[in-house]
């Protein structure tokens, strides 16, 4: 795959060129060998760059596609995409696309950098505990990294170098400017990351149980005469998503509950606001924070396009 390029350039001078052609005053049978090895070595680099899942000419044709591709999504492509309907802000929810809602809850796991093989046995067992005897629902668990904020944590030293008594005393400037430089190259050096660990909590409408003590309703397990009669006896819409947030925040209170068990372990509902970041974060590739994230979700899309 690596000579192809190298094979088309010489295909091209030698038949379809014709041979007095010249470019910028040099033959073009001239600059053959110069042109078919930079191919060569620009198919090399592709080839060495192709993921394993797939092979050059289809990864070159993906990224090809990409770039051609819109990246601006009308309301109903981006949800089809995304399978997100809508934020519930003052629930700190998510719709998806089939109905369901969502809530994430953030894990602050322990610290175990200096565990042993025991406490780690133990921290294993309580989170298999956890999942046999809270969790009676499915749920996700999410795990993602985010850059280091080295500025943040480093902008107190560096507003340290104007303070007068730093002024004052160049040996102590000059130790604050080393530490600054040593920490920005240590972190550099060791790619250092922020893990953030999340539980996914979901509820869907089929979920959420009703009282129906009408001979009607007990012929809604039926085969075909069952999708007439639960269609017909269906709740109100705004009954049934005020059934499934009360349902979907009780949910969210025992795996909190459950996560706190585990000693050295917090946990907290994460905000519309949050979750909006973190779906726009995994759909871009890349962090997305937004300054005014209540009126971004009222107004724009998680996915480009018009208003969603």
């Amino acid at each position: 795959m690596a000579l192809l390029p190298g094979v088309v350039v010489v295909l091209c001078t030698q038949v379809v060129l014709p041979p007095g052609m010249q470019v910028a005053g040099y033959p073009v049978q001239a600059l053959t060998l110069p042109v078919a090895g930079l191919a060569i070595a620009g198919g090399a680099i592709l080839v060495a760059a192709t993921p394993t899942y797939t092979d050059s000419l289809d990864w070159l044709g993906m990224l090809l596609g990409y770039v051609r591709s819109d990246t601006d999504q009308q309301h109903h492509e981006a949800a089809a995409a995304t399978q997100v309907e809508r934020i519930h802000p003052d629930h700190d929810a998510i719709e998806r696309t089939d109905g369901a809602l969502v809530a994430l809850v953030h894990v602050d796991p322990p610290n175990m950098a200096l565990a042993t093989n025991e406490e780690w046995a133990q921290k294993a067992t309580a989170f298999q505990e956890f999942l046999n005897t809270v969790v009676e629902f499915p749920i996700q668990i999410y795990s993602t990294t985010q850059q280091f904020p080295v500025d943040e944590y480093l902008a107190h030293y560096e507003a340290r170098l104007d303070d007068p008594d730093v002024e004052a005393n160049p040996q102590l400037e000059a130790l604050i400017d080393r530490y600054v430089e040593w920490y920005r190259a240590d972190l550099e050096r060791r790619q250092m990351t922020i893990r953030d660990h999340y539980v996914i909590v979901p509820v869907t409408p089929d979920e959420v149980q009703f009282d129906r003590a009408s001979v009607l309703w007990n012929l809604a397990g039926l085969p075909v005469v069952g999708l007439f009669v639960r269609a017909a006896l269906a709740p109100a819409a705004e009954t049934q998503q005020a059934a499934m947030i009360e349902e979907l925040g009780q949910r969210v209170d025992r795996v909190r509950r459950g996560l706190r068990e585990i000693d050295g372990c917090g946990s907290s509902r994460v905000a519309a606001s949050e979750a909006t970041e973190l779906l726009a974060s995994y759909w871009a590739g890349e962090d997305v924070r937004y300054d005014a994230t209540e009126q971004v979700i009222r107004s724009q899309p998680i996915v480009g396009g018009g208003r969603q």
